[in-house]
């Protein structure tokens, strides 16, 4: 490649572009104009809306009892980008494409930014409940992505987990993949110091729009116990879903927050004492990365990249299976740890200032650069 690379940028981007994917491609296209170091060009994809529309209406299937889209994973849609992307790809004259997502073969080098593959979904116990897809079409597509892989010159994987799976489980070679993590969310401010933390600790907070696949069932039930068994004015709120997710009304202790903006969910890690959210399918993460960053300790599950942001004993603790007893023991044994809340709040700066989107684009630059 040349000094200064002409790499396109493609992604399917939702209406709003800038929430395609919790906020990560939008910003890491950014992190990567801001590093400066390459000629970063567009080259989509925006479905017209009426385009959109069709393909939702040709794939509305009934699931679990309630009609779902399928059409981002239909054989309509995947032509369609796939000529849509070649076409802008060839205009725009680019050295590489680097893909969000796999979207489709191209006739010049491309790499993907990715967090999770359809091989390691697949080594879950229970994959099709957590996406809500058939278990051909789960087949089909993971047929379909071992096709692309084969055929790009990079795979950017968005965790070291996700990495070892692309080796260990699709059978790429270690030189083809490399490791970016990504950015900040909700912002780059620091907590201002733990003195809020100090003494008792009873505020509990859990953010996830997928609230089931996130464990937040699991949340409202240890806080239960919790109550019951360790502090009867430990309180838990709960922000993403649109509506309440569990039947009847919001227990004693839960507050409900709904959807937020994420300069509120910022605030909220600022007023609560413990993050919780053992989530069954986490490829990455970001949002422990963003409560750390606030000096906010963390309780996750001992499962894909988790590990890698939260240590237990360090910065928070992890849980393994569904049992919301254990849960709550973990929670309390956190709340407790006097030395969690000290490293956490004397590591927030540091862990702010690392998870950067300049740092995550210049990573990928460098990345696609090294590889003609």
């Amino acid at each position: 490649m040349s000094d200064v690379p002409s790499i396109g940028f493609a992604c399917l981007w939702d209406p709003d572009p800038r929430t395609t994917w919790s906020y990560t491609p939008w910003n890491l296209r950014a992190g990567m104009r801001a590093a400066g170091t390459a000629d970063i060009v567009d080259v989509g994809l925006e479905l017209p809306p009426r385009t959109r529309t069709a393909l939702k209406a040709l794939h509305v299937r009934r699931r679990a009892g309630r009609l779902v889209t399928t059409w981002h994973y239909s054989r309509l849609t995947d032509a369609y980008c796939g000529r849509a992307l070649e076409r802008s790809a060839a205009r725009a004259g680019c050295e590489a494409v680097l893909q969000i997502q796999d979207l489709a073969p191209l006739s010049v080098p491309y790499f993907l930014y990715q967090d999770l593959s359809w091989d390691a979904l697949l080594a879950d116990d229970d994959p099709e409940a957590l996406l809500n897809v058939s278990p051909s079409t789960m087949r089909r597509r993971r047929e379909r992505q071992l096709a692309i892989y084969e055929q790009a010159t990079g795979i950017l994987a968005m965790s070291a987990w996700f990495a070892r799976s692309l080796v260990e489980h699709s059978g790429l070679s270690p030189d083809k993949v490399h490791v970016v993590r990504p950015g900040l969310t909700s912002g780059r401010h620091t907590a201002t110091g733990i003195s809020r933390r100090e003494g008792r600790r009873t505020r509990l907070l859990f953010v996830g729009r997928d609230f089931h696949r996130k464990g937040g069932d699991l949340v409202v039930e240890a806080l239960t116990v919790l109550r019951r068994d360790v502090d009867p004015a430990i309180t838990l709120t709960v922000a993403g879903p649109r509506e309440w997710p569990l039947r009847g009304e919001p227990p004693p202790g839960v507050e409900f927050a709904g959807p937020l903006p994420t300069a509120e969910i910022a605030r909220l890690y600022d007023s609560h004492d413990l993050f919780v959210m053992p989530s069954r399918m986490e490829p990455f993460g970001i949002v422990f990365a963003e409560a750390l960053s606030r000096g906010l300790p963390c309780v996750g599950r001992d499962a894909y990249a988790m590990p890698e942001l939260i240590t237990p004993g360090v910065n928070g603790g992890l849980v393994r299976g569904d049992d919301a007893t254990d849960l709550a023991k973990v929670i309390a044994e956190v709340l407790g740890d006097d030395a969690v809340y000290h490293e956490c709040g004397e590591r927030a700066r540091e862990t702010a200032e690392w998870f950067s989107w300049e740092r995550a684009g210049q990573e990928a630059i460098s990345a696609i650069s090294r590889n003609p």
